[in-house]
């Protein structure tokens, strides 16, 4: 879900990003990215259990013996 906001100021931006991080599980895992030469903010949740889920398969194919 993406929302646009044009012409706000500091406290409306501050205001929602706190929401933001509000309405997100405790355990949650971000990836920020902060661009200041083109003045924007991106903030992303990433999916851990996703990812220990790979990680966890990954290192089981490389443990696997071979034949």
């Amino acid at each position: 879900m993406s929302i646009e906001y044009t012409g706000i100021n500091k406290e409306t931006v501050a205001g929602e990003i706190k929401n933001y991080l509000d309405s997100c599980p405790d355990d949650s895992v971000f990836k920020m990215v902060i661009n200041s030469k083109r003045g924007y903010l991106r903030l992303k949740i990433k999916n851990a259990s996703k990812n220990r889920l790979k990680t966890f398969f990954g290192k089981f194919r490389r443990k696997r013996p071979a034949p």
